[in-house]
């Protein structure tokens, strides 16, 4: 039996069909790529209108490298924090805002104790280690989950910008610094969470 033989015009309209929808398919994707990119900014905007509360100073470049002692002697470097965005804060049992602030340190921990992806760290600038686990004590705070870590020398401290006490640096989870706050932060308040939560939906 021999085949129907098309009109131009029939074989035309048979091949508009698949191409009509390759053409489709290639718009669709197009527009959802174009809507993933747009969604960066507008995440990065959103992270930056919930820090604002708590005036951050931005920061941009890798975050200085570290190995330090942890309460129990071992080293902890900023490479074993690796993919996790760290809270960082410098103190030391001296300084009196750093005691005001501690327990709000605390407190964040507390709130972010159900996710693995961030990490709060409090590292003493003390000379002598033995003041730490005795200042931890008076404060209650012996089971914070707070990274502990003690730096001597204090050279980290003014590697990541100042010398005033206390302060703390946003590192993101490819190490990358991100906001700075000089001195004393309500850590503890729900808009303190909100922000750290924003930044880890960036």
């Amino acid at each position: 039996m021999r085949a129907p033989v098309l009109e131009d015009g029939e074989e035309r309209r048979g091949l508009l069909g698949p191409l009509a929808y390759v053409v489709f398919i290639a718009i669709g994707s197009l527009w959802m790529f174009w809507f993933a990119a747009s969604l960066g900014p507008a995440a990065k905007a959103q992270a930056e209108a919930a820090c604002r509360a708590l005036e951050p100073e931005l920061r941009e470049g890798p975050a200085p490298d570290f190995t330090l002692q942890d309460r129990a002697g071992q080293p902890v470097s900023l490479a074993d924090l690796s993919g996790k965005f760290v809270v960082l804060n410098f103190w030391a049992t001296w300084c009196e805002p750093c005691i005001r602030e501690w327990p709000q340190l605390d407190r964040l921990a507390e709130r972010l104790e159900h996710r693995d992806d961030v990490v709060i760290v409090a590292v003493s600038v003390d000379q002598d280690q033995t003041l730490v686990a005795p200042f931890l004590a008076r404060m209650g705070l012996e089971q914070t989950g707070v990274r502990v870590l003690w730096d001597p020398t204090g050279k980290l401290h003014t590697a990541y910008g100042s010398e005033k006490l206390p302060d703390t640096y946003f590192v993101d989870a490819a190490g990358q610094l991100v906001h700075a706050y000089v001195n004393v932060r309500d850590w503890g308040r729900p808009a303190a969470h909100n922000c750290v939560e924003s930044m880890l939906a960036r």
